[in-house]
């Protein structure tokens, strides 16, 4: 259990604490003089507990999803705003708007709380959230609630009503339990008084009971018969305020684009139809220049092991097939060598680990101008693209371009070399900001009885395509874990002359694709549920009797990081990753950045993206400019009208450009006011002639012109793709 003294933090300092010490895997955390810090387990996710003591300020447990928190006094406004699991318990008041967009969890008060009490409540599938006020209420109490349950216990049993005017105003869902006598007067629009059924009273007295539990309270003053029950008036209480006469938009339509569907797939966050829209312009060199801007992996991981999300995402599934994307990369491959940059920076840049990570981070900050110096514990760059894919899946010339072009920036490469704390203390001494990209090497292993026999399956591909392979020839082979590395595993043991592979799973095994459908054609067996009781020379023994023979036998449940050599200023998780905020890549050290396997375990293709991201903000933090994360906003696959594409049959002709604008001039042609314009990439919607029928949004065949509640975005977040150079820029 962890205490925090509160007095005198700024709420920031209060809750970077909070951070930290749950990315430690603290789980108890106890705050003693609370004093208005605001946000208190904010967003915190999983079962950690906390205990408040004192006031603690505005929004607390906001967005919390799991966690317990108790308070031993009052809470300001807004506590448990839109909350999705958890449980809050104040022993004392409550301020307006408790329970404000509750989506799931419980949420007791002792006391009074004041006005607008569960305002916006709502409820998904089997989350029914819980606000239970054991005083009185004041004004809107439930107002346009949707979902969920407010009970009003009124404890100390007044005659006067307990709660104020306007009770169920605009209410459309959930329900409302008031202990105590409520006036017609006092309902909203939309709230009815309805009669109590056995479902009801069941609800009620377990609430009655959780609550007098919890404060220790005499259940038996509250009588069932005493409540009166609030619901809305009709299936659809406000029906009639519609006409099919009256335009409800209140809006005009706005022009900008969203996420593709195949970007908002991308780990590496490629906008593909940028991409392709300026290929079908004759713009190829621009095309594969705008590319360089995201990734230098394109012949081996956009090209190759990639496993495509960008195609399983692709709008075009719906008509004939996914645009070729991997293909298309190959093709369009740069014959030259990324342009230096325009001038050098005197700021010195570490990077440790040459896999894609670190090399992707590399890229871009020697395309920056920066000193960048690399180091690997081995002899070239590549890491586990290099040394542990299959060259079945991924050919040595195709990596090798793609390092070449590396090589062609002025990065200064540290190979065999080994970091350990003191190295790692002066490359940072030396350094004015360092990323750690090492990685996730060292095999996950289960001590199983007799399980010493059982090798790395990691340890076993870097073998092969070091010249080491063994000779597996007659022999049987089993691999635990029937993940795509396992699948890896089971293709390079057929291919050395093993006579049966086997892949073993606890679940329903987690490979796909391209690796899982070659190790199924070559043979591979996958048995699954399987636990695995003991081992000896030759046999697996199951926990259910079976058994199976088995002369290799391999690990692949993962790979853990190996970062002793860190200091103890970079704080790590319970599993040994390195713990960031969830939109940042900068350590509890603010010059030690990491990115890859080593923060969050992932595909490759997700290294490549975070290394991206991360040299951004190691750029910005060396500029003295504030990084700010890059933001998706996907397009609804409802806004694609797919029947405006059929007969494309040019590979980059068939991309539909989703939710991004190519000036097609669809919804200014259909306009039936005339109140669209365009100048240049300019839309222009004259506010006079506009009556919000919305058929410019109904007719855009990509999405790019958007209705006025697209959720979350504001006039200018759109990105206009025919200026593609700036796409790249994360403002």
């Amino acid at each position: 259990m962890l205490t925090i003294q509160t007095r005198g933090l700024y709420y920031k300092a209060v809750n970077r604490r909070i951070r930290e010490s749950l990315s430690r895997g603290e789980k108890e955390i106890v705050l003693k003089d609370v004093l208005g810090q605001r946000y208190i387990a904010g967003g915190v996710r999983g079962d950690a507990r906390f205990t408040v003591h004192g006031t603690p300020g505005q929004d607390l447990g906001a967005f919390m999803n799991g966690p317990e928190v108790m308070i031993y006094g009052n809470a300001q406004d807004g506590t448990g705003n839109t909350m999705n699991a958890g449980r809050i318990v104040v022993h004392g008041k409550a301020g307006e708007i408790p329970g404000h967009s509750m989506r799931g969890g419980t949420i007791l008060i002792r006391d009074d709380v004041e006005y607008r009490a569960g305002i916006h409540m709502k409820e998904y599938l089997d989350q029914v959230p819980l606000l239970v006020i054991g005083g009185t209420a004041k004004d809107y109490c439930g107002e346009y609630m949707a979902g969920g349950r407010i009970v009003i216990l009124n404890r100390e049993n007044r005659r006067e009503s307990p709660v104020g005017g306007f009770l169920g105003t605009g209410i459309h869902g959930g329900t409302i339990y008031v202990r105590g006598l409520v006036e017609d007067w006092q309902l909203g629009p939309g709230a009815v008084v309805a009669g109590m059924d056995g479902e009801d009273r069941e609800s009620l007295e377990r609430v009655v009971e959780e609550f007098c539990r919890e404060f220790r309270m005499d259940q038996t003053q509250y009588s069932l018969k005493d409540f009166t029950k609030i619901m809305k008036k009709s299936k659809r209480p406000f029906g009639k305020l519609y006409t099919p006469a009256m335009n409800l938009k209140t809006e005009k339509p706005r022009h900008f684009n969203l996420t593709p569907p195949c970007e908002a797939a991308c780990p590496s966050g490629i906008p593909t139809p940028v991409f392709l829209n300026l290929i079908k312009e004759g713009k190829v060199r621009e095309a594969q220049e705008f590319m360089d801007e995201y990734t230098p992996f394109r012949m081996s991981v956009c090209g190759g092991v990639c496993p495509a999300l960008c195609m399983q995402s692709c709008s075009r599934n719906a008509l004939d097939g996914p645009v070729e994307i991997q293909r298309l990369a190959r093709d369009y491959y740069p014959d030259f060598n990324p342009a230096p940059p325009k001038e050098m920076r005197k700021e010195k840049v570490a990077v440790i680990g040459a896999g894609p990570a670190g090399l992707s981070a590399a890229w871009q900050l020697a395309r920056r101008g920066f000193d960048v110096h690399v180091y690997d514990r081995m002899k070239d760059p590549g890491g586990k693209v290099k040394n542990a894919i299959p060259r079945e899946r991924l050919p040595g010339e195709a990596l090798e371009r793609d390092i070449a072009r590396i090589h062609s920036l002025p990065i200064t490469f540290h190979m065999d070399s080994t970091i350990d704390a003191g190295m790692f203390s002066k490359i940072q001494s030396e350094s004015d900001a360092l990323l750690v990209a090492a990685g996730a090497g060292k095999t996950k292993r289960i001590n199983y009885p007799g399980g010493e026999r059982i090798g790395s399956g990691l340890d076993f591909l870097m073998s092969i395509n070091g010249g080491n392979a063994p000779d597996l020839s007659g022999q049987s082979v089993a691999v635990i874990g029937a993940g795509n590395v396992g699948m890896d595993i089971a293709c390079e043991a057929w291919r050395l002359g093993a006579a049966e592979v086997t892949a073993l799973d606890i679940q329903k095994p987690l490979a796909f694709g391209k690796e899982l459908e070659l190790a199924t054609k070559l043979g591979t067996k996958l048995l699954w549920p399987r636990m695995i009781d003991h081992l000896d020379e030759t046999t697996i023994y199951f926990s259910d009797g079976s058994m199976l023979k088995a002369d290799r036998v391999y690990f692949s449940i993962g790979e853990a990081p190996e970062a002793s050599f860190l200091p103890e200023s970079v704080y790590r998780d319970e599993r040994g990753y390195v713990a960031t905020a969830e939109d940042s890549f900068q350590t509890t050290n603010r010059t030690i950045f990491v990115c890859g396997d080593i923060r969050s375990p992932g595909l490759i293709t997700d290294a490549v993206g975070q290394g991206r991201l991360a040299a951004m903000e190691m750029a910005a933090m060396l500029d003295g400019k504030e990084f700010v994360f890059p933001r998706t906003v996907p397009v609804e696959k409802k806004r694609i009208q797919t029947v405006c594409f059929e007969a494309e049959k040019n590979e980059p002709d068939r991309c539909m450009s989703c939710g991004t604008c190519i000036l097609c001039d669809t919804c200014i042609d259909h306009c039936p006011q005339g109140a669209l314009s365009r100048n240049g990439a300019l839309f222009t919607v004259d506010p006079e002639r506009c009556t919000m029928c919305y058929t410019c949004v109904s007719v855009c065949p990509r999405g790019a012109m958007q209705p006025d509640y697209i959720s979350g975005v504001t006039e200018g977040e759109g990105r206009v793709l025919v200026e593609a150079q700036k796409v790249a820029e994360v403002e």
